[in-house]
């Protein structure tokens, strides 16, 4: 196709805009692999004008992922790798100036593609591993990519940059970027902020686009920010229990009872599938917290009742029942959803249970061997047991 019609197809009389999704933008288009759109036109002087505007709409996009220089670099690339070969061979006439310009950017660009040579200022920049890193991981969940952009733009807000390339950054400007933070946020904050700057670093390695391993944003002393800790959960009174169960609001009431007769947390239990395994229903937690969290929960007979699964939207639920609990249950903030857990630990820990089968219902670390911890299942007919005698104890402690 002529170059003037780059990106353009007809189907059937009307013109379709049909492009690849660049590879900086493909967190953008949600795993798509090509840009189309109908121009809606017969006109090829109208479907060009069509295009060009497309067209500078995804350079804008481009133009604010990368920076300035990134993109110019990655343009030379382009341009240089259809005579990659012939540039590399001694014995072709063809020459740098038949194919760049003489700057500084073309010429690292040259150097790479021709040499290998990656011993420059315009190598991958940290917005460009993000995007990289959530095109990557097509599974990450909404809620988690949108943390790892706001640690990002955050961080580059404080650095009053765009972009920066990862090779320059350094060690002394996280550690001034730590001491910002310091200023406003706790502990659990700043090592949150860390790790997901961390995961960006991490990635970029992993591709093969940096060579050192370790990042800027790790080894960092914190201690000085750990100030008192978070206060334990502690347990509802008998009294507030009870009320919790009876007037909770009718869209979290189910919930709640899972929570206290199942252990799991209030995120588990919205997003929990349920099958019968064994004759013996139960819910199935395929992610969370940790790698531990992913496991089975038998459901115990004073909750068989309720319709599984929930499928609850998990903050909109968590803001339901942390209003009803502040406004007729208490203020107090080391009482909350994660209580009911904590309800359910210490049942099972009175009606003498085994730790490790409860810590395998609750998602706590358990092996500590690649035999034990990976590969090791528990029996679902013993687990039954023990949520259901826990499910009694329960009852005997704060509901008769």
């Amino acid at each position: 196709m002529s170059i003037n019609n780059q990106y353009l197809k007809k189907h059937h009389d009307t013109w379709v805009y049909n492009r690849r999704v660049p590879k900086a933008l493909q967190s953008s288009y949600q795993g798509k692999s090509h840009i189309t759109k109908s121009l809606g036109t017969c006109s090829i002087r109208q479907a060009r004008l069509h295009r060009d505007k497309i067209n500078g709409e995804i350079a804008g996009l481009l133009q604010r992922t990368y920076s300035s220089e990134r993109i110019e670099f990655k343009i030379y690339l382009e341009e240089l790798r259809p005579y990659a070969g012939a540039l590399k061979d001694k014995e072709c006439s063809l020459d740098y100036d038949d194919v760049l310009p003489r700057n500084p950017i073309a010429k690292a660009a040259y150097r790479q593609e021709v040499y290998g040579n990656v011993d420059h200022q315009f190598t991958i920049t940290i917005k460009e591993s993000l995007n990289s890193l959530l095109s990557h991981k097509a599974n990450m969940s909404h809620d988690t990519s949108s943390k790892i952009k706001n640690s990002l733009n955050r961080f580059l807000i404080y650095l009053s940059i765009d972009d920066i390339p990862l090779k320059e950054l350094n060690k002394r400007q996280v550690v001034e970027y730590i001491q910002h933070l310091g200023c406003e946020f706790a502990h659990g904050t700043i090592v949150a902020h860390l790790s997901r700057l961390r995961s960006i670093w991490t990635h970029a390695y992993q591709m093969g686009e940096i060579m050192i391993k370790t990042s800027p944003f790790c080894d960092h002393d914190l201690s000085q920010y750990r100030g008192q800790g978070s206060k334990p959960k502690q347990l509802f009174s008998k009294t507030q229990l009870q009320h919790i169960l009876n007037e909770c609001p009718a869209s979290v009431r189910d919930l709640a009872r899972l929570g206290l007769f199942t252990g799991a947390r209030l995120s588990e239990l919205c997003t929990a599938d349920v099958e019968i395994i064994e004759d013996i229903k139960c819910l199935v937690i395929r992610k969370g917290k940790t790698e531990s969290a992913v496991r089975i929960i038998p459901v115990p007979p004073q909750v068989d009742d309720i319709q599984l699964p929930l499928n609850l939207d998990t903050k909109a639920a968590g803001r339901v029942f942390s209003r009803f609990k502040v406004s007729e249950i208490t203020e107090d903030s080391t009482r909350s959803f994660h209580s009911l857990r904590n309800h359910f630990i210490t049942a099972s820990e009175r009606a003498s249970l085994n730790e490790f089968d409860v810590a395998h219902v609750v998602g706590h670390k358990t092996g500590t061997t690649m035999s034990f911890g990976h590969y090791a299942r528990h029996d679902v007919k013993r687990l039954a047991k023990t949520v259901n005698k826990t499910a009694d104890q329960i009852e005997i402690e704060w509901l008769l």
